[in-house]
């Protein structure tokens, strides 16, 4: 329980507070039945290596579908992106408004987190930013489309800032075309550094968007406005590619006012043209970074380090058996190690696998072109992933909205007047079973999806992907190493 609270209410796991000696002999056990939501012994109906047989079994029965099909309704990937002439008009004033209450939010979020208490859990700045703006911003746009664009608080700094100083505009200098998005890519590493390592205080919160808004400004005041919200953004980047699993289509008109359309997503997805490597490689790390967070706080991993790595330490520096300072440290350098590593090897594997795609195509194209024109197949494995990780949370702090809306500080106001909550510990507790079972099918819907992409754009780009079939299969293999993979990060037991 103590290391949930110092990591604060962005973590989407619910501990019993069993002592670590317990967690270590569960992790020595030979049983794989551990559900990796919860840090309570919850043994399987069936082993591990049956789910992952299952996962594997329906990605395969999936591609021979979708093989049969592809003469058919495949085909409809070449159909326009937006069939219905329906559409839903948004008037401007309605997105200035939302930008405002955006801004507004982002403005309390920031006091909140510089003046409130510095409880995790009493304080908005911590669910605010990490649940509702971060998470909420990501999950809203996969469902009814790139909302943020239109609703983003940043955009309308840099619009006000714009007004005092025009540079802020047009910027001082031209943008390098090879930067492509690689300053938001760092950006999102950034953020998840912050959750990953910070120390779950409201005030890393606050602080981080009072200089997320300074980075605003300086980004813009050197390249643009628009440069900054297409490249730098790591917010606007990560929700508009999410946005494409949507079936709404969100475009300005020339009045200003936003136009939403029906779309076929599938179509909207093939029909892409290749990414930038920096796009690869955001998606790539959206994947890993939610994988090496299920990871780390594993007994498997706690065991590799301490009776892995940590010997052999001693051996090379006798001298730190006993500092027990120095370990913690080692232990904090040995988890950023493993952050690094992870987000190189799941890049590697993807780049190594698309390398394989590519020896199946009639034309000269290479592993780096291959990855680039196929890289969506990695955000419905990613999303999903993080959605499985991150849904308790929602449904445990979710419901505690409203109370620190009311008292955004946390030093025992009630704006809203509400009544005094009552949340009785029963009504907090999840059947176990019902957890696990909804992550696997989480992960597998996820898979599948990526699977069907896949087989979108090898169709849509028949000159590129030469042989269908032959430059799938080494993707679906990568699918079902991820599917495992992600299948038993998540029954590990937790340390």
């Amino acid at each position: 329980m103590r290391d949930h609270i110092e990591r604060g209410v962005h973590r989407a796991t619910i501990r019993a507070g069993l002592p670590r000696a317990a967690a270590l002999l569960l992790a020595l056990a030979s049983t794989r039945a551990d559900a990796h939501a919860w840090n309570i012994p919850y043994y399987l109906p069936v082993p591990l290596w049956l789910y992952a047989y299952a996962a594997s079994g329906t990605l395969v029965v999936s591609f021979m579908i979708l093989m049969f099909a592809s003469g058919t309704r495949i085909a409809d990937t070449r159909a326009p992106l937006h069939r219905s002439r329906r559409e839903w008009r948004l008037p401007s004033a309605a997105l200035v408004a939302a930008q405002a209450v955006g801004a507004m939010f982002v403005v309390m979020l920031i006091v909140a987190g510089l003046a409130g208490t510095q409880n995790p859990f009493q304080n908005l700045a911590m669910s605010g930013f990490w649940l509702w703006f971060y998470l909420g911003s990501v999950y809203v746009s996969a469902v009814v489309g790139d909302v943020y664009a239109f609703a983003n608080p940043f955009a309308l700094l840099l619009r006000i800032a714009a007004r005092c100083c025009p540079t802020i505009e047009r910027g001082r200098y031209r943008y390098p075309h090879r930067a492509a998005s690689y300053p938001a890519l760092l950006a999102y590493v950034v953020l998840i550094a912050l959750e990953l390592f910070g120390a779950a205080r409201p005030r890393d919160a606050g602080l981080f968007l009072a200089g997320y808004a300074v980075y605003a400004l300086a980004g813009a005041l050197c390249f643009g406005r628009q440069v900054w919200l297409d490249h730098f953004d790591a917010f606007g980047v990560l929700c508009r590619l999410c946005a494409r699993l949507s079936p709404l289509a969100w475009r300005r008109l020339p009045t200003r006012d936003v136009a939403i359309v029906l779309r076929n997503p599938v179509a909207d997805i093939a029909s892409a043209p290749p990414f930038d490597t920096s796009v690869v490689m955001f998606l790539s790390f959206m994947l890993s970074s939610t994988a090496y967070d299920g990871l780390r706080d594993t007994a498997t991993w706690s065991t590799f380090f301490w009776r892995g790595i940590y010997p052999l330490i001693v051996g090379l520096f006798p001298a730190l058996k006993n500092d027990y300072a120095i370990s913690g440290e080692l232990v904090r350098a040995a988890q950023w190690a493993t952050f690094v590593a992870v987000g190189f090897a799941y890049y590697g594997l993807y780049r190594a696998f698309c390398a394989l795609g590519a020896l199946g195509t009639r034309s000269a194209v290479d592993g780096r072109t291959f990855a680039r024109q196929f890289c969506l197949l990695l955000l419905p494995i990613a999303l999903f992933y993080n959605v499985c990780h991150y849904f308790t949370l929602f449904m445990d702090q979710g419901r505690q909205i409203f109370a620190l809306l009311s008292d955004p500080l946390g030093i025992g106001w009630n704006l809203l007047s509400l009544p005094p909550a009552d949340y009785s510990p029963t009504s907090l507790l999840l059947n176990v079973a019902y957890i696990w079972h909804a992550q696997v099918l989480l992960i597998l819907v996820g898979h599948i999806l990526s699977v069907y992409f896949t087989h979108a754009i090898a169709v849509r780009n028949r000159v590129l992907a030469g042989t269908v079939v032959g430059n799938q299969l080494p993707l679906l293999a990568l699918t079902i190493v991820l599917t495992i993979s992600g299948l038993w990060i998540l029954s590990l037991p937790l340390a």
